[in-house]
């Protein structure tokens, strides 16, 4: 079965638009037929559909999802088989922004924005780690920040097909030991040794490390951070910010010790070490858009949501006095930028009737002129529109560039400013 829009999965789920796509499978927004309801569902492309990691990966995810259930893990609704056999992964479908794209275009988070993300997936690896699931991919790409019911802020983990679980076999689980992304793993990990838990508050040290710094503390390909982390001592954080709380350095350099005995013993320890360190005062809203409301009142002397709640951002202290010009709304979708002979494949972070956010591996210089392919909100029709880059940001691993429109069609239009107002985009 080709992976077309308007094709239906399993007589049961319509593919509106695709969402992401990767090496092995595509994300797509889905209908069910019956229900109504709008959600994710993820497959293997064509090509991978014979080869036995992916399936199996699929397949692993799936268990870990429904092992892991937690209001931080993305929440897995359904799984089965089309016609040819091949496996699918039924999501909750998000609204929001991955962290990665939250730093390609901020670079660094503030302090209190660090520890509340670090609180929140501390709770949610928690719960995955007492089912005995070991995510063993932690980094900003597998964390999204999405919104409640109340529209609040939540912190959502997501993409367990390299997860260890408990329940499987050791061939299963080791076949994906060395799948992953270096500068994320622990020396152990790194190694292909044996690993626990652990594991993952190393992966999430690392993860806000970048988010204070805005850089890995060691970068390079498999030989080349294991060869770092064995023989150079960890760059202080308080050498790169100054401003930083001798507290919140602390609690994150203990999550990076090389020997897994002097890390915190488990995401619990860690949490509650970032929670002391937190600084005073509410986070801003790290998508940018409206908030719900504000989150129910805290204890005296307590700075986040209590614990076995999911951690919610709390509603900003003051927001921004003056509306962009366009206003914006997070929106994730593959997007094909031409410019001359050159193709970019990158994928969008938000969009509004003036333009879009997108990441892509390279970038080009400002001001350029060019095309853009991709899918609109809430239809799913491709459209073509010409745009200029009005910035341009180089970052670490991708680079984000906000595209201005020059031209957009009146339906286009209003079907994105008809899903900005939805989405209470500011």
């Amino acid at each position: 079965m080709p992976l077309e829009i308007g094709s239906v999965v399993d007589r049961r789920y319509l593919l509106k638009r695709e969402i992401a796509r990767g090496g092995a499978g595509a994300v797509f927004e889905a209908e069910h037929l019956y229900t109504k309801r709008s959600v994710a569902l993820k497959l293997l492309v064509p090509e991978q559909r014979s080869a036995p990691e992916p399936r199996a990966r699929l397949l692993r995810e799936a268990l870990a999802l429904s092992a892991a259930r937690h209001p931080g893990v993305v929440s897995a609704l359904d799984a089965g088989e089309m016609d040819d056999g091949t496996p699918y992964l039924v999501l909750e479908l998000l609204e929001g922004r991955s962290l990665e794209g939250i730093l390609a275009v901020r670079r660094r988070l503030g302090s209190s924005e660090v520890a509340w993300l670090g609180v929140a997936i501390c709770d949610a690896l928690s719960a995955a780690h007492s089912r005995g699931i070991i995510h063993r991919d932690i980094k900003p790409s597998n964390v999204f920040v999405a919104r409640d019911e109340q529209g609040r802020e939540v912190v959502k983990l997501f993409d367990f097909g390299v997860a260890k679980v408990a329940t499987e076999s050791n061939k299963l689980t080791q076949s994906g030991a060395l799948l992953g992304t270096p500068e994320y793993m622990a020396p152990e990990q790194l190694l292909a040794r044996d690993v626990d838990a652990r594991v993952d508050v190393y992966a999430l040290g690392v993860t806000l490390y970048e988010c204070l710094a805005g850089a890995v503390p060691f970068e390079g390909n498999f030989g080349e951070v294991l060869l770092k982390v064995a023989t150079q001592p960890l760059p202080p954080l308080l050498s790169k910010v100054s401003e930083l709380s001798a507290e919140l350095a602390a609690a994150v350099e203990r999550a990076l010790a090389r020997e897994p005995e002097e890390r915190f013993a488990d995401a619990q320890a860690f949490s509650l070490a970032l929670r002391k360190a937190a600084p005073a005062g509410a986070p801003i809203s790290l998508l940018g858009i409206r908030q719900g409301p504000p989150p129910l009142p805290l204890r005296p002397g307590e700075r986040f949501s209590r614990p076995g709640a999911a951690p919610s951002l709390p509603e900003p202290a003051a927001m921004p006095s003056t509306r962009r010009k366009f206003p914006r709304a997070p929106y994730v979708t593959p997007v094909r930028i031409s410019h001359g002979d050159t193709v970019l494949e990158g994928r969008s972070e938000d969009v509004s009737t003036g333009g879009l956010l997108v990441l892509a591996p390279q970038s080009f210089e400002q001001e350029a002129f060019v095309k853009v392919r991709f899918a609109l909100p809430t239809t799913g029709k491709v459209v073509v529109v010409d745009a200029t880059a009005r910035w341009v940001k180089a970052a670490r691993a991708t680079g984000a560039v906000g595209l201005q429109f020059t031209s957009l069609p009146e339906d286009a239009r209003e079907i994105i400013e008809r899903y900005v107002t939805m989405m209470g985009g500011q």
